[in-house]
């Protein structure tokens, strides 16, 4: 630690920070533009000019390093000077028309002008203009889908360009011509269209870029902001939603270090349109002469629990079906597997929809049967080997895919793609192989053949017996089968061998192509056979992720909305249920009679849609509960309104086992209702009262509930005890 003094107060500080940084930490403002945290320096607008003794000029403090014994002056008058001068200087040909400016009242040119500036210009000579339409005033020019610039207003700070290509790893924006014509646009008819894209409207200092979506809908001084969690993937970005009079007019970053990095993808940012949608369900309905009409919750209980009854009395109550969701909270699902285990008496409850061989119920008891995230969002980063395997990054989990081009950017990871398809990330990556589709058990095998064979294993973990057993395993998978197998070079397979066997730390990401895989068990198996050979099976910082896709998969499996298992991954010791798969086989069989699925749309989902929309028909009663009138919810016979995630609370759990909680922003439409309060509802009809009154109250009674099936669990898991313990961080 090194002393330096700014303002006259003495800051400790690392050598190898800025002033900049320093100050900042030590609650010192210094006013940027061009610098912000989560970029490469770029030292451009001079705005951050602070008096250092010993110096004969003015030294930018976002890129002068601090050494012992420095003093700094932030607010001098000469840096005082300084500072009206760049103001004056962006000033010359920036417009005066804050009072239609959609960036007024977050403007971070406004506020520095108003603390700094004067009501008087030296400057008489004729604005400069960037005419994009000679007939228009506005000089609005659209540079992709959602994003529109207006280069006059732009202070050239380049923010936005060094976010596209140092972030986001794409570079469809730029800097063209010099001096005063310079100007940030994009290549003739080449728009913005990567993901990330919206991110620039919310690092642009001034209005220079802004999103259709939002812009001039409303004043941001009117809206109110509520905290909450992105909805639509698994990575479990912080958002804040910005509403006036229950409506959501716009979802911006809440930064987390831990997830996000404070960036969210287009998805996230612009794909909350259907919180207001015009076609949300606002009310229950029931069908009548083959039409769902609208009726109230009294006459569409009693129509369910006389059915529920009559069907439980006639057939039992091994005739029930439950689908539940991994896209409604922890609450939600906990509330359905409690109706259907203790109101209804089965375990025929599921929630994977997506797949036709889903693997089996996780257990915390075995780190190979836990399947889920082993490593953080934020430790990607750090490792010194990623492997991913079977998964679009970019796609599936794209604020990941972020942390791993940092990963690659910053501490010069190496990255290996293995996929059946090319995917974004081959620009970063060291090696991009491309096996033909299903073989993924052949090629680990391969691979863990090649590391056996060249004796690449960890010696000091595995005796001559034990690597016996690993030989007759892959005894199969010779290099040249394999590369017949997967049309992978024997000699590609073998250098994948020797880079993933040398890595201190290796982190293996695997997503939809495994989850959704016939074999997903047994690639499960291989990678984690692969690990221990290494050596790095439970070595910090090395693991294998398994990567749930939807926004609340973890949860949906921590609730136990499963056959087999219970909330916490207790096993289920009698009468364990049917999967979604053997449900459908079930009711083809007249073995069940009704189904209640709640926030799911098999019909749609399901890899064979007339299959599952031809089997729901059977049924003799079927209820489903949605936001939205859903080619499955076109199929029941009641339909129940639930409510989108921002008009409840409750939590989700990432693909990271991190817990988070969403909070209310908006009133349910109409009569909807939260999906837990219709499940509670529904089960006071079957007399039988849930003791809970809020999302809260759920919430509380899920933690103590695994906190009681974490400590009667004997052995230690480290696996299991940090996911107990984002439970206990929530």
């Amino acid at each position: 630690m090194i002393t330096i003094n700014i303002d006259d107060k003495e800051v400790k500080t690392e050598p190898g920070r800025t002033i900049l940084e320093t100050a900042k930490s030590a609650g010192i403002d210094i006013p940027t533009f061009c610098w912000h945290e989560k970029l490469d320096l770029h030292g451009g607008c001079r705005l951050c000019l602070v008096e250092v003794d010993d110096m004969p000029k003015l030294q930018p403090a976002c890129a002068t390093y601090v050494c012992e014994g420095m003093k700094v002056k932030t607010n001098s008058p000469r840096v005082i000077k300084a500072r009206k001068g760049v103001l004056e200087f962006l000033l010359i040909n920036h417009p005066l028309d804050c009072p239609t400016c959609d960036k007024a009242g977050e403007c971070e040119l406004q506020d520095q002008v108003f603390k700094y500036g004067s009501d008087i210009t030296r400057f008489t000579e004729e604005k400069r203009r960037f005419k994009v339409d000679p007939g228009s005033f506005f000089d609005d020019l659209t540079i992709g889908p959602q994003i529109i610039r207006n280069m006059n207003r732009c202070i050239l700070c380049t923010r936005c360009i060094r976010f596209i290509r140092d972030i986001a790893g794409e570079y469809q924006l730029g800097e063209f011509n010099r001096a005063s014509k310079s100007e940030i646009n994009i290549l003739p008819d080449i728009p913005i269209t990567n993901q990330y894209a919206g991110n620039v409207t919310e690092i642009c200092p001034v209005g220079a870029l802004t999103s259709r979506a939002f812009r001039y809908k409303i004043r941001v001084w009117l809206t109110q902001r509520k905290e909450s969690i992105c909805p639509l993937c698994g990575d479990g970005c912080n958002i804040t939603l910005w509403e006036k009079d229950d409506k959501i007019y716009r979802v911006t970053s809440r930064r987390n270090d831990k997830v996000d990095d404070g960036f969210l993808c287009d998805r996230g940012r612009f794909g909350y349109g259907f919180v207001n949608h015009l076609q949300r369900l606002k009310n229950p309905l029931m069908k009548r002469n083959g039409e769902l009409v609208k009726t109230t919750w009294e006459e569409a209980f009693e129509t369910i629990s006389a059915k529920f009854k009559k069907i439980r009395q006639d057939y039992g109550s091994g005739s029930f079906a439950g689908l539940g969701s991994s896209s409604l909270t922890n609450e939600d699902n906990f509330i359905f597997q409690k109706f259907f285990r203790e109101v209804i008496g089965t375990n025929n409850i599921d929630h994977r929809v997506d797949v036709k061989n889903p693997l089996p119920g996780p257990s915390t008891g075995d780190i190979r049967e836990f399947y889920g995230m082993t490593n953080s969002i934020e430790n990607l980063e750090k490792a010194e080997v990623i492997l991913v395997l079977g998964c679009d990054m970019n796609v599936e989990h794209p604020i990941m895919s972020l942390r791993i081009r940092k990963a690659v950017r910053k501490n010069n990871a190496t990255l290996i793609l293995l996929n059946p398809k090319k995917t974004k990330l081959k620009n970063i990556a060291a090696e991009e192989l491309i096996y033909k589709y299903g073989t993924e058990v052949a090629l680990i095998n391969g691979i863990l053949y090649a590391m056996i064979e060249e004796k690449l294993y960890s010696k000091e973990d595995f005796s001559n017996h034990q690597i016996k057993d690993f030989e007759e395993w892959i005894k199969d998978y010779g290099p040249d089968k394999v590369s017949e197998i997967t049309e992978i070079s024997s000699e590609k397979i073998k250098e994948m061998a020797k880079t993933l066997s040398q890595a201190d730390t290796l982190v293996i990401l695997s997503g939809r192509e495994t989850i959704q895989h016939h074999q997903n068990k047994d690639i499960i198996d291989s990678i984690f056979n692969l690990l221990s050979v290494t050596g790095k099976l439970g070595k910090k910082g090395s693991g294998f992720n398994l990567l749930w896709e939807n926004s609340n998969s973890q949860g949906a499996l921590d609730m136990g909305v499963l056959p087999d298992r219970l909330p916490g991954f207790s096993e289920v010791r009698e009468n364990k249920g049917l999967n979604f798969v053997q449900m459908l086989d079930a009711i083809n069989t007249g073995k069940i009679k009704a189904a209640y699925i709640m926030g799911s749309d098999p019909v749609r989902f399901f890899p064979d849609r007339d299959y599952v929309e031809s089997t729901l028909r059977k049924l003799d009663f079927l209820v489903v509960q949605d936001i939205f009138l859903t080619e499955t919810a076109k199929l029941a016979n009641v339909v129940l309104s639930g409510v989108s995630f921002a008009e409840k609370d409750g939590t989700f759990t990432s693909a990271e086992r991190r817990i988070q909680r969403i909070k209310r922003a908006s009133k349910p439409l109409d009569d909807s209702k939260a999906d837990w309060e219709i499940v509670s509802q529904l089960a006071s009809w079957l007399d039988y009262e849930f003791e809970y009154q809020t999302a809260g109250d759920i919430t509380k009674k899920i933690l103590r509930i695994l906190k009681g099936t974490n400590e009667k669990r004997t052995g230690s898991n480290t696996n299991r005890k940090k996911w107990f313990k984002c439970w206990n961080n929530n």
